[in-house]
């Protein structure tokens, strides 16, 4: 990362900017000094207290109008505390200087290369006077949309909140966001808000792959499955439904009056399931599910199972000429659209 700091502007460093603006130009830094005596510049500085090394630009750019940002590297082999540093123009002019009485900046050890980096305040200046000229080495000014450079990466809550301009998301930070922000564990869209919706919900055809389905029983259809109610859906316009039902208006008295050619006794009522009428009926069957016998069964007995077609359902008579309860059926009814 850089070191922001704001040195002393020197009066010689002044005199050159203004002589390089007069002259339509920009006064250059080219390079840094460094030295290991800590004490208190003043404007009347030409030089630092003492020198250890002077060492070239590797490169930099313009931060703001008054801050420059400036990368250099120290690869001497003498080893010393870094307590201040110089910034000379092309002609050897010092600009700036930064010292501390009591506090290094940096130690150079023996052998090994010094990465300095700085976000150097020009305030004093004026805007666009000075610029920095490198060798094309090492930069680590920070990136922006517009020109390379050093960005810190953003933690997983700064990139789920999505509001810092000047950090880079991992692959990590990105999922992170997106689940926050686009993959909510529940959430609802109003039907005005659904692109490229059907006029009509559902539409009249529609079909889902089984990779689709989500829930689905790993065969189809599952080894035990059942079914609630008396509806099974065979196709997308046909239904069967069926059951076992017990007959109402039971006629209890013994004889061939008990109810045989009336439709007002012992009868169930079917009725077409929802969404159908009795014009999509194309099959129907019953059979007898119990009749109850009164007395001795003999050669006088009889039993009985009639159904009628009704303009809204269909009745199913069934008895038997002498009986004690009311008689049971079981019925299969098969509806097309």
């Amino acid at each position: 990362m850089s070191t922001a700091f704001k040195p002393v502007i020197t009066q010689a460093g002044i005199t050159a900017v203004f002589n390089a603006t007069h002259s339509g130009l920009q006064a250059n830094i080219v390079e840094v000094a460094l030295g290991d005596q800590g004490w208190s510049p003043e404007a009347s500085a030409t030089a630092l207290k003492r020198e250890k090394r002077r060492i070239p630009i590797s490169n930099g750019n313009r931060l703001s109008d008054n801050q420059i940002h400036i990368t250099a590297i120290e690869d001497g082999q003498l080893a010393y505390w870094v307590r201040e540093i110089g910034f000379y123009l092309d002609d050897g002019t010092l600009l700036a200087i930064w010292s501390h009485p009591s506090q290094p900046l940096a130690y150079k050890a023996a052998g090994v290369d010094l990465l300095l980096a700085f976000d150097l305040a020009l305030s004093a200046l004026p805007a666009d006077s000075v610029k920095v000229i490198g060798t094309g080495g090492v930069n680590l000014s920070p990136a922006t949309t517009e020109q390379l450079g050093v960005v810190r990466l953003a933690t997983l809550a700064e990139a789920k909140a999505g509001t810092v301009p000047d950090e880079a998301v991992t692959p990590a930070g990105m999922r992170a966001h997106g689940d926050a922000r686009y993959a909510r564990v529940s959430h609802h869209h109003p039907w005005d808000q659904i692109d490229g919706k059907p006029a009509a919900y559902p539409p009249s055809a529609h079909q889902h792959g089984w990779a689709e389905i989500d829930g689905k029983p790993s065969t189809y259809p599952p080894a035990s499955h059942n079914h609630d109610g008396r509806y099974v859906l065979l196709a997308s316009q046909t239904r069967v439904t069926y059951g076992r039902l017990q007959t109402t208006a039971r006629r209890s008295s013994v004889g061939w009056w008990n109810g045989y050619d009336s439709t007002a006794y012992n009868y169930v009522d079917i009725y077409p399931p929802y969404g159908y009428t009795m014009s999509h009926l194309i099959g129907f069957i019953a059979s007898i599910g119990a009749v109850h016998y009164a007395g001795e069964v003999d050669d006088n007995d009889s039993i009985w199972l009639k159904w009628h077609r009704q303009s809204d359902r269909v009745r199913v008579v069934c008895n038997n000429s002498e009986n004690r309860a009311a008689s049971q059926i079981n019925y299969l009814a098969l509806w097309r659209k």
